[in-house]
């Protein structure tokens, strides 16, 4: 499970007692949380907070948070090379340059490996013994 939070409707971070404030079906909940080397990014005064993004793994909870800040010691100027890079499915990346360049990188590869490890996969499932459920702990 999984679910995407509004600042100020959904959620909003309690600095002073350095709980999460959610809204619930049952009411706003109070929630502690542990943010291991990331204590100076919730400065409030230095950051902003966006949306929340919580998602469940192995019976744990973790929180995505989005901040923004300026950078001041940054100017447009100083910028030398500027290199756009879009993710997606078909290619893995996708690089584009001021200078016209362009490198698409195939994601042909790593296509073909999930196809044969989803064959695999079906094709041990539907086997059902035990030898076969130990491969497919092994393969995840």
């Amino acid at each position: 499970p999984q679910l995407d939070l509004q600042r100020g409707r959904d959620w909003s971070y309690l600095s002073a007692t350095n709980q999460l404030s959610l809204n619930t079906l049952n009411g706003r909940r109070k929630v502690d949380f542990v943010c291991k080397g990331f204590d100076q990014y919730l400065d409030q005064t230095k950051w902003k907070f966006g949306s929340l993004k919580m998602l469940q793994l192995r019976g744990k909870w973790y929180i995505h948070l989005s901040a923004t800040t300026a950078i001041p010691e940054f100017e447009a100027e100083q910028a030398v090379h500027v290199v756009g890079i879009d993710r997606g499915l078909r290619f893995l990346a996708a690089c584009y340059d001021e200078k016209g360049k362009s490198i698409l990188f195939s994601g042909q590869n790593i296509l073909r490996k999930r196809r044969k490890y989803k064959k695999l996969r079906a094709e041990l499932q539907a086997k059902g013994t035990k030898s076969a459920k130990r491969r497919l702990k092994k393969i995840g």
